[in-house]
């Protein structure tokens, strides 16, 4: 019988950048609810936007939008899906065997308010591997890095965050092009409307309506400057069915026509290739 409470940890080696063998967006779930892998060779590095298990070791592991996981080479693992499910996904080389002095990371770790830093760093190593593979092996070795530093405590999860707060930016992150509303949000933690504003106010200095909206903004440009997506494929992709409310949204944000940007990415690609957004999009951003 599956063990269900037992904490599983590695040691994980990042004193080199990793070697990427392989990177994108797995789907599952749909012709089989159940898959089982085992990579002899190759760390997987998994960041989830769907609910299921993972059993690994003999121990059950839920699965939920916003979290990570890592596996080492040999280890056998089964996946139980719950519908069609998406993941990005890394299989990567670590060239140092590990020691001691190695950073410990359990099987799986909740991302938190790191989580729009660690999936921008996933996408854009996803992006920029086919023309800059080392800058896709550096992005990837951040990710690894921030993990083992939140892993180390210090971040968030010891900053008092409370973890209603917690789960709703993860749901908000994971759910970007989807319709969201406070009540909603709200109902989806069990608090009131009221309740989760007064905490969002009180811990990350904004509203929630000002954080989702700064979320979809972030990732519209992050997609318009990383991708080939064109503006109209972009915008139902962060929750907007209108072109023209899009459109007003992002030159309020960045005080150009998202079009603007598409173009100068067109023209100039190395100049917009390079790191995520000029503008600051932080919780603090608007009090």
């Amino acid at each position: 019988m599956p063990d269900r409470n037992s904490t599983i940890t590695w040691r994980v080696p990042l004193t080199q950048p990793p070697v990427i063998a392989d990177l994108g967006i797995g789907l599952h779930g749909v012709d089989s609810q159940v898959d089982d892998w085992c990579l002899p060779d190759l760390w997987s590095l998994h960041l989830y936007g769907y609910t299921g298990e993972l059993e690994v070791c003999g121990t059950v592991i839920p699965i939920a939008p916003g979290l990570v996981s890592l596996v080492p080479p040999g280890v056998a693992t089964r996946y139980r899906y719950r519908g069609t499910s998406r993941h990005l996904f890394a299989h990567i080389r670590l060239p140092a065997q590990a020691d001691e002095d190695c950073p410990e990371l359990p099987a799986m770790l909740d991302c938190g308010t790191d989580l729009p830093r660690i999936r921008d760093r996933f996408e854009t190593a996803l992006e920029t591997r086919p023309r800059l593979p080392h800058l896709a092996r550096a992005e990837v070795w951040s990710l690894l890095s921030l993990l083992a530093a939140r892993q180390s405590s210090r971040y968030d999860d010891v900053s008092g965050l409370h973890p209603a707060v917690r789960a709703v930016l993860s749901h908000i992150e994971a759910h970007l092009s989807d319709p969201m509303s406070v009540a909603s949000l709200a109902r989806g933690v069990g608090l009131s409307h009221n309740h989760l504003t007064r905490l969002f106010r009180a811990q990350l200095g904004t509203t929630v309506v000002a954080h989702i909206r700064n979320r979809r903004m972030h990732r519209a440009h992050h997609l318009l400057t990383r991708t080939a997506l064109s503006v109209k494929s972009v915008a139902p992709m962060v929750g907007f069915t209108d072109l023209q409310t899009f459109n007003k949204a992002f030159r309020k944000v960045y005080g150009v026509a998202p079009r603007s940007i598409r173009d100068r990415v067109v023209n100039h690609p190395l100049e917009e290739a390079a790191p995520a957004v000029a503008l600051d999009l932080s919780y603090s951003q608007e009090r």
